[in-house]
């Protein structure tokens, strides 16, 4: 004698497919989401300094990118920073993430002296792994 409940008409035995594409659906989302931010920090165009030692590296998955334009503007990101608003911000993650790396992208028309400032900024923000990114010259790409 079998106490089971008797087999209904829509009982296969078997779970299909078809319940498992909304939770594919949901990762594949997530994924090309962090795709289209992965270079967010790199879309601010600037022209690099060339030199002979560049080494194509692809940084840590967190790297905090500074970028200098050419007019003297300071990016963080896509937002527009002032020295005293970009000093704040560093302060403010360097107490949440003391050992982030940090990348400079100075356009090479930029004054070196506000790359400096900058640099100087990630120091007294304790901030140690300070980069400057450069590029290899066009002949040897």
């Amino acid at each position: 004698m079998s106490f089971s409940a008797p087999p209904s008409a829509t009982d296969y035995g078997w779970r299909p497919p078809t319940t498992y594409v909304d939770v594919l659906f949901l990762i594949l989302t997530f994924f090309i989401t962090i795709a289209a931010y992965r270079d967010t920090d790199r879309q601010i165009d600037v022209s690099l300094q060339e030199t002979q030692s560049a080494k194509a590296s692809v940084g840590p998955a967190t790297q905090i990118v500074i970028t200098v334009r050419s007019d003297g503007t300071l990016y963080m990101g896509e937002r527009a920073h002032t020295m005293e608003s970009l000093t704040a911000t560093l302060h403010e993650l360097a107490e949440q993430f003391p050992d982030e790396s940090v990348l400079i992208r100075g356009d090479r028309k930029s004054d070196l002296g506000t790359v400096i400032r900058v640099m100087d900024l990630c120091y007294a923000a304790k901030l140690r792994n300070v980069f400057i990114a450069t590029t290899k010259p066009r002949s040897e790409l």
